[in-house]
């Protein structure tokens, strides 16, 4: 029984560190984003969509978390 307690421990703990590894990319990705965002906001845009794109990035870097 000790061996099945074990393999289910080493089953949760993969299943951790690929949800941990999973979102760290996705806080990466977002950040990127926000900064592409944020590149292309600074091209020639009317006032109004540079808003609204300043505005995506930012919660695109609340939702990474920087």
């Amino acid at each position: 029984m000790a061996n099945g307690k074990e393999n289910e421990e080493d089953r949760l703990r993969r299943e951790r560190d690929e949800a941990e590894h999973e979102e760290a990319i996705a806080k990466r990705l977002l950040g990127r984003a926000a900064a592409e965002i944020e590149t292309l906001a600074d091209a020639d845009c009317e006032e109004s969509a540079k808003d609204q794109a300043l505005e995506a990035a930012r919660r695109f870097r609340h939702a990474a978390g920087r």
